[in-house]
């Protein structure tokens, strides 16, 4: 982080910062590392977006995140949850996440570095929704876990102020029906 940062300064190149919106969950590395990134970007009059729970297809089979697991586990009849499914997470589809980058690149110099831009579908959904919506698509078996503490209940509201350049076009249920079909 520090040589990006210094090569960035030597050069003096605008430049957009990929946080998350546990950028002030200082109990999490992750989010330690974000905010460290946060501060470098502001006091190099860069842009920081806070991504939230962005998702789309992912091919790694060792790793990948909830919406992709469920639907590989639909595949073989039964979703195992690994919690209860009662937390709640704002999910953006990676194709919209891709059209909001690139408009804040048109839009670098009007943007205000005091906002915080978070990049979401500014809607809540339980993981439970999730699991429900992938059931629906390909008729399984959904198995809840336990209830899980993993970020401790922090639930961060994003700022709006994106908006007034971009806004998500896909709907969750459309974003997995994409994802089920280039899985298939």
């Amino acid at each position: 982080m520090v040589n990006t940062f210094e090569s960035l300064k030597k050069y003096n190149i605008p430049f957009i910062f990929a946080s998350s919106q546990m950028s002030n969950m200082s109990y999490s590395s992750y989010g330690v590392l974000k905010m460290l990134g946060e501060y470098y970007t502001k006091s190099l009059n860069g842009i920081v977006v806070k991504f939230w729970n962005v998702y789309g297809l992912e091919e790694d089979e060792d790793k990948s995140h909830v919406i992709t697991d469920f639907i590989k586990m639909s595949k073989n009849g039964k979703i195992v949850m690994r919690t209860d499914g009662s937390e709640s997470r704002q999910f953006l589809f990676a194709e919209d996440c891709s059209e909001s980058l690139e408009i804040v690149m048109k839009n670098y110099t009007q943007i205000d570095r005091e906002k915080s831009l978070d990049i979401t579908n500014f809607e809540w959904t339980k993981v439970l929704e999730v699991a429900k919506i992938i059931s629906k698509i390909n008729n399984c078996q959904i198995i809840p876990g336990k209830s899980t503490d993993l970020q401790k209940d922090k639930q961060n509201e994003p700022s709006d102020y994106i908006l007034n350049y971009w806004k998500p076009k896909t709907s969750l249920e459309d974003g997995i029906k994409n994802i089920f079909n280039q899985m298939l």
